[in-house]
């Protein structure tokens, strides 16, 4: 006799709905446990590179500087760093020495200035007159200054000949000279003497011979740097390239305190902490997610349990026939076993590849440490595994209920006594007081940004999960109250509710799922957007604009050229004991300063209003500023006529706000900076265009450290994903849950016609059926992620102190598209289970 197992594998194509759903299955499954792996890694890698993004790329390796040294021990010191980073994977280094900034001559003038080499230096300049790497370069500024041509020497004639004049390196500076920025960008705003433009040498030893007898004993400074060909992207990337910058200085140290000399330079690895941070953060967002992972892994073997017993009602008649023959219930599963395993693995190998390649979806990154991938295919594995162990216990134990226990016998339901509602509602209480009561760290007297913590990340999720239980809970009630509901008046509900009824535990697992679906959705798009938006519009508000720059202050009472004033505006900055005061252009700031939320035409009118009177200086008080008239410090007498509770630089902050032309005398106003809507390069080079000196400038991009929002963002970007994985589930058990009863219902259904049921009754009993469901769902669900989304984002704002606090966005569209996909799959289902009503021969399911 055939062994009937031998065919199991070819006989699942006898049910293709059933391989379908447990193809889908298996492929969610994989799907999210592969998923929750790579995102945890890549928000580590995402970590990772904004940090670097942030830093000077030459200060991302390790860094060595030395000021007040002899010139001789500078050049040891480079020979010593030199050697030590070669010996540990940093091939290239670039080293630079320089004199003080003093008054050296050139010509009999004396203009402040310095001199120094640095290796490449002459390759990353921009060569305006001459060109010869046989002498000095001079800046353009210092050349005008000086009176300075080719061929002249300094020095009273003893330094070789100026070969070339260059371009003065601005703010900001090129990579290559970023991390020299305060000796090369000279600072005509600084006091005299403190900065100077630089004088390149073309060689080392051309510098050591000009300058050695000129360069007092400690008077010289020198910097070593290891620039790489590419910054790291991953955690593991940084922590090998701080392992090797830390055995760098080590050795560098050990070899200057040899000659007992460690005081020369002052060594930093100022890497190693962003790499802390970004193991942290890929820790937060794995333990933050795990939970809703795990829930969802449930849900879907869960799922796979209800193929299953899908599979065993199909496969009922051949079953018994298998009993008879002397098949025991743990023979019959690994039936179920052979014949659903080769979908389950497709769909298990599907999900791993969707994982993988479809990471950009769902993940801050794309760059994954080694190792990983093969951890997520063992998370997979596992999962396929559990679900193979699902499938052969269900069948196991229903064959066992059914052919030995001679009977249907109810399983136990002492877990439904559980209050798990409750249990759940403990815990997000917990994860709030935990979130709530966490300390505010102080450095120099100033707030940190709070760390994001995996147990106040979980607080939201905790009350969609609450919410969930606590539906499921008060429907079961409902249903199990139905027998005493009469409304033949309306049959299309009576008969809705008798099928609820009948499939009660379908229908709470599809509430449940449904609920946390739509709920997980919500409320992970909206504290997402909640945080990015928080930090988009903090930012703004913190340094006023898209980017902004100091300006000298005879541009700022002049104003700017009419090509910069048409992107940009000019605003002074004053700080004083009553608060902060901006003297600002009301023609032009509305356009170009960061409004944040508020509306540019009422920011122009209001600006509109401090024209001058006549009476003193109109001004607009921002904050907690008097509503009382009052002398200001350069500004002389004030007088309030409106009020907003923030504005850009000044934030919620106590200042006023001043027009330009109401002011006395601009002479007063020290401090000018340009304000535009445009990214910081585009501002800069107008500005170099105009040949206006600009510094320090800062851009909206930089302004704040986002890493503790992006912590957030990243974690409910990934719930989003599982809202959405949960919510293709919710569909599917729609679908299983009418194919598993779609013989009774086609049954029940055909003969309800046949005894006078219009088609119209028939489409709206099933439509309230699965609208009831799939309505409750969203509804319940929209609300408990709408309102955690709303309480959640102020709470888990990293800054609450910066304002404006985070709140929630706009979920109405969300909303809105959630409600029309969940009517679409409801239409389709009830659409289906109507085909099958009038399809159906009575006959054959009778006899059936």
């Amino acid at each position: 006799m055939q062994v009937p197992w031998r065919a199991a594998p070819r006989a699942a194509g006898s049910s293709p709905m059933t391989v379908l759903v447990a193809f889908v299955a298996a492929l969610l499954l994989a799907f999210v446990g592969a998923a929750a792996v790579l995102h945890a890694n890549a928000a580590g890698s995402a970590a990772i590179g904004y940090q670097a993004g942030r830093l000077c790329e030459q200060t991302v390796p390790p860094v060595a500087d030395g000021n007040r040294v002899a010139l001789d021990d500078a050049q040891a010191v480079l020979r010593l760093a030199r050697a030590k980073g070669q010996a540990n994977g940093f091939p290239t280094m670039v080293g630079a020495v320089y004199s003080g900034v003093r008054q050296w001559d050139f010509g009999g003038r004396h203009p402040w200035s310095q001199f120094g080499y640095r290796d490449g230096a002459m390759d990353n300049l921009t060569v305006l007159e001459g060109g010869g790497r046989d002498g000095l370069w001079v800046p353009r500024s210092l050349a005008d200054i000086a009176g300075i041509k080719l061929g002249d020497r300094g020095l009273q004639g003893t330094l070789p000949p100026v070969t070339a004049i260059y371009a003065d390196v601005t703010d900001p500076a090129p990579a290559y000279w970023c991390a020299e920025e305060r000796r090369v960008v000279a600072n005509p705003l600084a006091p005299e003497g403190a900065t100077g433009p630089m004088v390149w040498f073309p060689t080392l030893e051309s510098f050591a011979t000009s300058m050695g007898p000129v360069v007092g004993r400690n008077s010289a400074a020198v910097t070593v740097r290891f620039p790489v060909d590419r910054l790291p992207t991953t955690v593991d990337e940084g922590a090998d390239l701080v392992g090797r910058g830390q055995r760098v200085l080590d050795g560098i140290s050990a070899g200057l305190r040899a000659e007992n000399k460690t005081q020369l330079v002052t060594l930093g690895n100022y890497f190693a902490r962003p790499v802390d941070v970004a193991r942290d953060a890929s820790d937060t967002v794995r333990d933050a997610v795990l939970p809703l992972t795990v829930i969802s892994l449930l849900v879907g073997l869960a799922g796979v349990g209800a193929v299953t017993v899908q599979w065993a009602q199909r496969r009922h008649a051949e079953l018994r026939l298998l009993w008879a023959r002397g098949a025991g219930p743990i023979a019959l599963g690994w039936r179920a076993v052979l014949e659903l395993a080769a979908p389950l693995l497709s769909g298990a190998v599907v999900g791993l590849v969707a994982a993988r390649f479809t990471i950009s979806w769902y993940a801050p990154s794309d760059q994954l440490t080694d190792g990983v991938v093969p951890l997520a295919a063992a998370v997979a594995g596992a999962v396929l595994v559990a679900a193979l162990v699902v499938v052969g216990v269900v069948t196991a134990s229903r064959a066992h209920r059914t052919f030995q226990a001679g009977g249907t016998r109810r399983a136990g339901r002492a877990w439904r006594l559980v209050p798990w509602e409750l249990l759940t509602a403990g815990a997000a209480y917990l994860a709030w007081a935990r979130l709530h009561n966490t300390p505010t760290k102080l450095v120099f007297g100033q707030p940190l940004p709070q760390t994001a913590d995996a147990v106040g990340l979980a607080f939201p999720l905790l009350v969609v999960l609450t919410v969930a239980l606590v539906t499921v809970r008060l429907a079961r009630w409902g249903l199990r109250g139905t027998h005493r509901v009469s409304l033949w008046r309306v049959p299309s509900v009576q008969l809705a509710l008798r099928r609820l009824a009948a499939a009660a535990g379908s229908a709470v697992g599809i509430l449940l799922v449904g609920t946390l679906a739509v709920g997980t959705l919500t409320v992970g798009v909206g504290v997402a957007d909640a945080q990015s938006t928080a930090l988009d519009t903090k930012s703004g508000l913190f340094i006023g604009a898209e980017s902004t720059t100091q300006i000298p202050t005879d541009v700022g009472r002049k104003g700017l050229p009419p090509e910069i004033a048409a992107q940009a505006t000019l605003v002074g900055v004053l700080k004083t004991d009553d608060g902060m005061i901006l003297v600002v252009d009301p023609a032009t700031f509305a356009r170009s300063a960061w409004l944040g939320d508020h509306d540019p035409d009422d920011i122009a009118a209001q600006l509109a209003a401090l024209a001058p009177t006549g009476g003193g200086v109109p001004a607009l008080r921002v904050g907690s500023a008097p509503d009382a008239s009052l002398r200001l410090q350069r500004v002389g007498e004030v007088h309030p006529i409106g009020r907003t509770a923030t504005f850009p630089l000044i934030g919620t902050g106590r200042g006023w706000v001043v027009s330009r032309a109401a002011v006395p005398d601009l002479r007063e106003i020290d401090v000018w900076q340009a304000w535009s809507s445009l990214p910081g390069e585009r501002l800069v080079a107008g500005l170099d265009a105009a040949h206006i000196y600009h510094l320090h400038l800062r851009t909206r991009a930089k302004a704040l450290d986002g890493l503790p929002f992006l912590t957030v963002t990243w974690t409910f970007d990934f719930v989003t994903a599982l809202g959405v994985v949960l919510a293709v589930v919710a569909a599917a058990a729609l679908v299983l849950a009418v194919e598993v009863r779609r013989r009774q219902n086609a049954l029940a259904g055909a003969l309800a016609t046949r005894m006078g049921l219009r088609q119209r009754t028939l489409v709206a009993s099933h439509l309230t059926e699965l609208g009831s469901l799939a309505g409750i769902s969203v509804a319940a669900g929209s609300a408990a992620g709408a309102v955690c989304a709303a309480v959640s984002a102020p709470m888990l704002d990293p800054s609450p102190w910066l304002r404006p606090v985070a709140g929630a966005p706009d979920l109405v569209p969300l909303v809105s598209l959630t409600t029309s996909v969940a009517a679409l799959v409801v239409a389709l289902v009830c659409w289906a289970a109507v085909r099958s009503v009038n399809t159906a021969r009575v006959g054959e399911l009778i006899r059936g």
